[in-house]
């Protein structure tokens, strides 16, 4: 009978070491599960200062702030905590009033908007960024989908086009003028010279007959 019971109660301790035991390899198993989980969350960024750009090979230039940022084409269902929990916001730190701009981002085009609990999130032309919690290192772009909170894009920055070099100055070959006859010209016209008539010749006057000798009259007429 003793000897029974002894066994009972050593069987029993035996029974509760094991259930220990694997309790304990339970818990280190979960803890070894949800580690990476927790270090992820500790490390990922909550806020950013400031947004600049980076090259995807497919792409092109696109805004970062850490990781890849996305813009939302909103659809009728809010993107409301369950969904904040997969996209962030950007958000600038308290008492930060503007983000500044990186390499490549057009100052004018940044700025804020207030969310609900009051923060500000920064906005790329009026548009509010989000970072994606699958994007796990810098240049990683796997948020561009589309689900039922609408669809989600990185914001990619259009290519600049250099300006064309102009042709370098190249000097004009020295051409001999051309050969230019002289132009034809009339002769003058010129009248003939005055010449002076000639002088008359002296002319002697007609030599006249003498009248005819009259005899004295008689007192008739003579024929």
């Amino acid at each position: 009978m003793m000897r029974t019971r002894v066994q009972r109660a050593s069987s029993w301790r035996t029974s509760l070491g094991r259930i220990a035991a694997a309790a304990l390899a339970l818990g280190g198993l979960a803890a070894l599960t949800f580690a990476p989980s927790i270090a992820t969350a500790a490390t990922r960024p909550t806020t950013a200062t400031m947004v600049s750009t980076a090259k995807n090979p497919k792409l092109g230039t696109i805004l970062v702030s850490g990781t890849t940022v996305y813009a939302l084409t909103a659809s009728k269902t809010a993107c409301t905590a369950k969904c904040l929990k997969v996209w962030r916001p950007v958000l600038l730190p308290r008492g930060v009033m503007a983000a500044t701009a990186g390499t490549g981002v057009d100052a004018s085009k940044l700025g804020t908007v207030a969310t609900a609990n009051g923060a500000l999130q920064i906005t790329y032309s009026g548009q509010p960024l989000y970072w994606f919690a699958k994007d796990k290192a810098p240049g990683q772009v796997k948020g561009n989908v589309k689900n039922k909170w609408g669809k989600w894009y990185a914001v990619v920055l259009p290519a600049t086009v250099a300006p064309a070099a102009a042709p370098p100055a190249t000097d004009a070959p020295e051409t001999a003028p051309p050969e230019t006859a002289p132009p034809e010209t009339a002769p003058p016209e010129t009248s003939p010279p005055a010449t002076s008539p000639p002088a008359p010749k002296p002319t002697s006057p007609p030599a006249t007959k003498p009248p005819p000798a009259t005899s004295p009259s008689t007192g008739g007429t003579a024929f």
